[in-house]
C-alpha cells in the first residue's frame, strides 16, 4: 500500500503538497493564537461560540459558559465574580495586608473617608445642615469622617462650607482642607458601586422605558424574541429579518454589559498597580478552569500540533484524520444548511463551505500513507523494520 509505483508521479506531488499546505495553515493558525496569548486581546472560541447556529447551537453556546452576557447584567453575579478573583489574585501574588485593605477598597469602598482635623471650628453644626449621616467628627481620632455608603454629593459640601462662609483664619482654613480631602477620597465609587450605577442606578439602563420596561429586561425579550422567530423561520425574508433582529440584540448586549466589562479590566489593571516588582515576576493570574478555557486550549494546541504532525509526515493518517474530526467541528458550530441563518462575513455557501471542503481533503489524505512518500512516517517504519530484523535474527 505504501508503495509509490501504486500511484501516479503527479498523483503523489500534489497529494504531498496539499497534505503540506492543510497542515502549513493549521499550524500558522495555531502559533498565531498562541502568541496572541501574550497581548492585551489573547485570542478566544467565545465570540465563534455565541454566534453558533444550526442543529448542536445550544451545545456550542452553552461551551461559552455565559453566550447571552448575562452575568455581566447582574449585579450579585458581578460581585461575586470580583469578590472570587479577588481571593485568587491575592494568593497568586501573595498580597501583604495593606495591599489587600487597598484592593478590598477598591471592590467594595471604605465604610468611612477620613480627613485629618484637628478640631471643629466655631459655626459648624452637621446636624443644622441635615448632614449628621453623612459626616462626622471624631474628636478621639482627630478625623473629619464621611460616610462610606452615603458618599457626599456637590450640594452637601456647599452647605457645609455656607456654615463658614466669610470666616476666615487657620482653624477654618484647616476644615476647608479637610473637607475637600475628604469629599475627593469620598467622590470616587469602588467598582461594585460603579456596576450597580451602571446596571442598576443609570436611567437609561434601569429607569422606566415607555413607561413599561427597563433596557435590561428589553434585552431580555429581545432574546427571547429571538428564539422564537428562529424556531419559526423558514423563508429567505425570514432569515434576513432574523439576522438583522440578533445583530439588534448582540448590540444591546455590548450597549449593557460593555461598560461592566470594562470595569472589570480596569480593576485588574489598578490591581497590577498595587503590586512590587518582585510579584509582578510571578507572572499574569491564570483564569479558572472552564468550559471555555479547554476549548480554546484544546483548539490551539490542535491546531499547532496537527498542523506540525501534518508538515512533518508524521503519525499522518492520524494528524489528517484528528484535523478532520476538529475541522468538521467548527463546520457544525455554523453549518450552511438549509433553514440556518447564514454566518456571518464575505463567504456565501448552501450545505458545502471551506471548512467542509478541507474536512473531506484531510479524510483523503487519511486513506493514503503521504508520510511515507515524504515525511518522518518512512524513517518510523526503516526503524520499525530493523528493529523487527534484528529481533528475527537473534
Amino acid at each position: 500500500m505504501a508503495d509509490v509505483r501504486n500511484y501516479s508521479g503527479a498523483a503523489v506531488i500534489f497529494l504531498v503538497v496539499l497534505r503540506l499546505g492543510i497542515g502549513w495553515q493549521l499550524l500558522y493558525e495555531g502559533l498565531w493564537k498562541i502568541n496572541t496569548q501574550s497581548t492585551p486581546t489573547p485570542w478566544s472560541a467565545e465570540g465563534y461560540l455565541k454566534n453558533a447556529q444550526g442543529p448542536m447551537r445550544d451545545v456550542f453556546r452553552t461551551m461559552a459558559g455565559d453566550p447571552d452576557d448575562k452575568g455581566w447584567l447582574d449585579v450579585d453575579l458581578v460581585g461575586a465574580r470580583w469578590d472570587s478573583w479577588k481571593q485568587r489574585f491575592s494568593r497568586h501574588y501573595g498580597l501583604n495586608d495593606s495591599q489587600l485593605g487597598a484592593l478590598t477598597r477598591l471592590i467594595d469602598g471604605s465604610s468611612e473617608y477620613a480627613a485629618q482635623l484637628d478640631a471643629l471650628p466655631a459655626g459648624v453644626d452637621f446636624k443644622a445642615a441635615g448632614q449628621d449621616k453623612v459626616i462626622r467628627f471624631d474628636a478621639a481620632r482627630k478625623l473629619l469622617l464621611i460616610d462610606g455608603k452615603r458618599h457626599m454629593v456637590p450640594a452637601e459640601k456647599t452647605a457645609l462650607e455656607a456654615q463658614i462662609e466669610g470666616q476666615t483664619g487657620p482653624e477654618y482654613d484647616a476644615y476647608r482642607a479637610a473637607l475637600a480631602a475628604a469629599y475627593a477620597r469620598s467622590s470616587r465609587l469602588s467598582y461594585k458601586e460603579r456596576a450597580r450605577a451602571h446596571l442598576m442606578g443609570n436611567p437609561d439602563n434601569a429607569g422606566l422605558i415607555d413607561g413599561r420596561i427597563s433596557q435590561i429586561e428589553l434585552y431580555n425579550r429581545m432574546l427571547d424574541r429571538y428564539q422564537e422567530k428562529l424556531a419559526s423561520a423558514d423563508l429567505p425574508y425570514q432569515f434576513e429579518h432574523l439576522n438583522r433582529t440578533w445583530s439588534d440584540t448582540r448590540q444591546k448586549a455590548s450597549e449593557l454589559a460593555g461598560p461592566v466589562m470594562a470595569l472589570d479590566r480596569e480593576l485588574q489593571d489598578e490591581a497590577l498597580d498595587l503590586l512590587s516588582v518582585d510579584q509582578l515576576k510571578r507572572g499574569p493570574l491564570s483564569d479558572p478552569v472552564s468550559v471555555l478555557k479547554v476549548v480554546d486550549l484544546l483548539t490551539i494546541t490542535g491546531l499547532a500540533g496537527l498542523g506540525l504532525l501534518l508538515i512533518s509526515g508524521l503519525f499522518t493518517r492520524f494528524a489528517a484524520f484528528s484535523a478532520a474530526m476538529m475541522i468538521f467541528g467548527f463546520y457544525l458550530a455554523m453549518p450552511p444548511l438549509p433553514g440556518v441563518p447564514e454566518a456571518p462575513g464575505p463567504e456565501h455557501s448552501f450545505i458545502v463551505n471551506k471548512n467542509l471542503i478541507e474536512v473531506m481533503a484531510l479524510l483523503a489524505l487519511a486513506c493514503i500513507p503521504s508520510g511515507m512518500w515524504f515525511g518522518l512516517d518512512s524513517v518510523l517504519a526503516t526503524f520499525r523494520l530493523r528493529r523487527a530484523t534484528l529481533k528475527g535474527a537473534r
